[in-house]
């Protein structure tokens, strides 16, 4: 659980430094900004940290589930951003999804 906390700061910092205003995010340059990036996540941040917090006071298999499921979708939409990143960066940002992705997947509940 720590690690995918940690995850999530990584990616943050990662894409606020390397998101490029000429980046094709899926949706034009005005996608990838930090504006952009911070609406889009905020839900699924603030999912997670509140499923993980849950999950850390009572670790039923219930909360467990519930804390597997705000990770994917953080992640995913983390995910959603991943041509943001510019060139240099892409492949980092991609080895921290896959990265996040394999420690979500040993997560048994």
């Amino acid at each position: 659980m720590k690690n995918l906390l940690l995850f999530g700061l990584l990616i943050t910092t990662l894409f606020i430094t390397s998101c490029g205003s000429d980046d094709d995010g899926g949706s034009g340059p005005a996608f990838c900004t930090e504006q952009a990036y911070s609406d889009a996540v905020a839900i699924a941040v603030n999912d997670f940290s509140a499923a993980a917090q849950v999950y850390a006071n009572d670790p039923s298999s219930e909360n467990c589930e519930a804390y597997k499921v705000a990770a994917q979708a953080y992640l995913d939409e983390l995910s959603r951003f991943e041509n943001c990143a510019t060139i240099s960066n892409r492949q980092d940002y991609q080895d921290s999804i896959q990265e996040a992705q394999e420690s979500i997947d040993m997560i048994v509940c």
